[in-house]
């Protein structure tokens, strides 16, 4: 069993105002609802999140809210359960779990739902942890030690369609620094090279300016740039913008 460490209310929940931001996450998510087709009936995309500890679940259902049709259960059974009757355009669950092993649980889900979108929480942050939850079939994995707005950040993502691996994660040799940037932070990048702001780029994202945000902050971080003029010359001397 794992013991969950940031994702709590207090030091992360913090950074989050829920008012105005939520309020234009919550429109855009209506917005673009239609568009990516997800649940239109309900407007905004399904979420579901399996995990034993029932702080990291309120944690969670506090900041997602907002922005999406949220639905929580602490075990695998009723995981599984809630795929079929809640069908959530995106799931979230641990590694690891009292009833089961989150690996297989996906593997099964997906069996039945090969286009079940699912991020992995979890303390784990070794490569090899990481590499097993992709292999069996999941579009991102994120760390418990990340803020709370980096797991909506990665949420979003995967249901654009991308794919999302936390900056908190250990991480083997990469083949190049861009390698290490999710899909969604190189879209940033690139706009910010163009001399797009943050509410530019929010607009032409359909994200939240605190998301986009966000992402300059952490695409900074990962590539160790420390100004807006650093990014845009690194983004045209690799042809990103």
């Amino acid at each position: 069993m794992e013991q969950a460490v940031d994702l709590v209310p207090g030091a992360e929940l913090e950074h989050v105002t829920m008012d105005t931001d939520n309020q234009e996450i919550a429109a855009g998510a209506e917005q673009t609802a239609g568009q990516n087709g997800l649940s239109p009936q309900a407007k905004r995309p399904k979420v579901l999140f399996a995990d034993d500890h029932h702080l990291v679940l309120d944690a969670v259902t506090f900041v997602a809210k907002p922005r999406f049709d949220v639905k929580t259960t602490d075990n695998l059974r009723q995981f599984e359960e809630e795929i079929e009757t809640f069908a959530p355009d995106l799931a979230v669950l641990d590694v690891r779990m009292p009833d089961g092993d989150g690996f297989e649980t996906a593997k099964r889900v997906l069996e039945k739902k090969p286009g079940q979108k699912i991020i992995f929480l979890s303390m784990h942050t070794e490569p090899r942890i990481v590499k097993k939850a992709m292999e069996s079939g999941a579009k991102g994995y994120l760390s418990k030690k990340a803020p709370l707005e980096e797991l909506m950040a990665a949420i979003q993502t995967v249901l654009d369609g991308g794919t999302y691996v936390g900056g908190q994660l250990e991480t083997e040799e990469a083949l190049s620094p861009e390698g290490t940037l999710t899909d969604r932070q190189i879209e940033v990048l690139r706009l910010i090279a163009q001399g797009c702001s943050a509410k530019e780029i929010a607009s032409k994202l359909n994200i939240s300016v605190r998301t986009a945000e966000f992402h300059r902050a952490a695409i900074m971080d990962r590539l160790k740039l420390h100004s807006t003029a650093m990014m845009t010359r690194y983004a045209v001397e690799r042809g990103l913008a």
